[in-house]
């Protein structure tokens, strides 16, 4: 399966979501902030980022942009009614939350498929 990174600053969020991801088979690289993601962006690759917009420090879309750089296919989620607002002007696959587990499942089959097809 997929090494995917998961940059949420939400603790139990992103222990669901960890957790869900490795169960369908995924390896998980956790990161509460873009400091940390970079870090690990910079250390082992990754078939696919999932970024949350709002962090403090560093915003997810800008984090986003640089991992885009590297080939690193994005999703980015928020439950900022602003970032839901302007779901449609995202460069990048965007979940609302709260989101169910297999919307995100699919999308990341979506995206995955796409990817190792070109």
């Amino acid at each position: 399966m997929a090494h995917i990174l998961l940059v949420e600053d939400d603790a139990d969020v992103q222990m669901v979501v960890s957790e869900f991801l490795g169960t369908l088979g995924h390896r998980v690289s956790p990161a509460s902030s873009a400091e940390q993601a970079r870090c690990l962006l910079a250390g082992a690759p990754v078939d696919l980022a999932v970024i949350d917009c709002l962090m403090s420090g560093e915003q997810g879309s800008s984090l986003a942009e640089h991992a885009s750089r590297q080939g690193v296919p994005i999703i980015l989620t928020s439950g900022d009614p602003h970032y839901i607002e302007t779901a449609s002007e995202h460069q990048f696959p965007f979940l609302p939350k709260p989101f169910r587990l297999t919307g995100l499942e699919e999308l990341i089959a979506g995206i995955l498929s796409r990817s190792n097809a070109g």
